[in-house]
């Protein structure tokens, strides 16, 4: 019984050195490295297991943060939503709207950005070694970034992109200058 015990407690410690080190790393735990790369892992390390244990990381029963995050999906997924977009440059209201819906990032992708290939660039199926990750295309074929931009519809169903800086109230908000632009709707 204590052989097994001993099997037992040696396969998981093997275990987890395994799963501490990451991938790639050829010479990991091996005491006889002296790079410095090595000495400053072992460095850090040591160093972040002392300040865990005398500045432990406290434990919570609730999270203001989380809250708000809800508040914040629930207030603003809605479809029929209605908010107030100021769009700013160069310190001045440049525009002003009425959105409907919710304001969102050109750089939204409706599936992953990213996925797995083999050598061969087919999916990795994770049986095959070494996978790498691909850089995936956006649903119309092509790749790359969509900008850094923000996008939304008005309640008049009008599509406006922008990319600077703005601001989103649910209730309209009161301004001391009129805006630069001034859009007519016909």
């Amino acid at each position: 019984m204590k052989k097994i015990t001993y099997i037992l407690v040696g396969l998981v410690a093997v275990l987890s050195l395994i799963s501490f080190f990451p991938r790639g790393i050829t010479n990991a735990g091996d005491p006889t490295d002296d790079s410095t790369q090595s000495q400053e892992m072992y460095a850090t390390e040591a160093n972040q297991k002392k300040l865990i244990q005398s500045v432990p990381i406290p434990q919570f029963e609730t999270s203001q943060e989380r809250k708000n995050l809800v508040r914040r999906l629930e207030t603003f997924n809605k479809e029929d939503k209605i908010s107030y977009i100021y769009l700013i440059n160069y310190g001045k209201v440049m525009a002003f709207y009425t959105v409907k819906g919710k304001i969102s990032s050109v750089s939204s992708y409706l599936t992953t950005s990213e996925q797995l290939v083999n050598g061969h660039g087919d999916l990795c199926d994770y049986i095959e070694a070494p996978c790498y990750v691909m850089e995936s295309p956006d649903l119309d074929g092509s790749y790359g970034t969509n900008g850094d931009a923000i996008f939304f519809f008005t309640t008049e169903d009008a599509y406006v992109e922008y990319k600077g800086d703005y601001m989103v109230s649910d209730q309209p908000l009161k301004l001391t200058t009129p805006p630069e632009l001034v859009r007519e709707i016909q």
